[in-house]
C-alpha cells in the first residue's frame, strides 16, 4: 500500500494485516549541481526500490512518504526519524524498514529504532535500461526476502 488516499483508506479498513512499514531516506543538499544530479537520480532509483518491494507484498506493507534530509546531517536526524519510528510503532506497526542508498546511515543503524538497509546502488544511469532494470530487479528479490526473515 503507497501513501496516497485509495490505499490509506484501504489501510484504515485492514489495519490488522499490515504490519511493516517502509520509509524512504532521501539525501538533499543543493550546494552542488552534480551532488544535486546524483542526489536526483538517487532519489528515483530509491523510489522505485520501495514501490517494486511494496508491490511484492501488497496488502502487507505500507510505503510512507519519503523522508528527506540535508546531506551530512545523519547525526542530527537521528532523533527525528526515532520520533517518527516511535509513533509508527503505536499504530501498531511491528516491522519498520529504513530504506537508503546512503551508507552513513547503516553506521548509525545502532541509534535507530528500525532497521536500516542500505541497498548498494547505481550513482547515475537511465532507469528504463535493461541493465538497471536486471540490476533493480535482483536487488528487489534479494531485499523481499530479507524482510520475509523478519516475519
Amino acid at each position: 500500500m503507497r501513501w496516497n488516499q485509495d490505499d490509506i483508506s484501504l489501510y484504515a479498513e485492514s489495519k490488522e494485516y499490515i504490519d511493516t512499514m517502509i520509509i524512504p531516506l532521501i539525501p538533499f543538499d543543493v550546494q552542488k549541481d552534480e551532488l544535486m544530479k546524483k542526489q536526483a537520480f538517487q532519489k528515483e532509483l530509491l523510489k522505485l526500490f520501495a514501490s517494486e518491494v511494496e508491490k511484492e507484498y501488497k496488502g502487507r506493507i505500507l510505503l510512507a512518504p519519503e523522508y528527506y534530509y540535508i546531506s551530512g546531517s545523519h547525526e542530527e536526524e537521528v532523533d527525528r526519524i526515532n520520533q517518527w519510528v516511535r509513533q509508527i510503532s503505536n499504530l501498531p506497526f511491528n516491522h519498520i524498514f529504513l530504506f537508503t542508498l546512503d551508507m552513513n546511515w547503516r553506521k548509525l543503524s545502532k541509534d535507530l529504532q528500525a532497521e536500516v538497509v542500505w541497498l548498494p546502488g547505481l550513482q547515475s544511469g537511465n532507469l528504463q535500461s535493461s541493465e538497471v532494470q536486471s540490476f533493480i530487479k535482483e536487488q528487489v528479490s534479494q531485499i523481499a526476502e530479507m524482510i520475509r526473515s523478519y516475519w
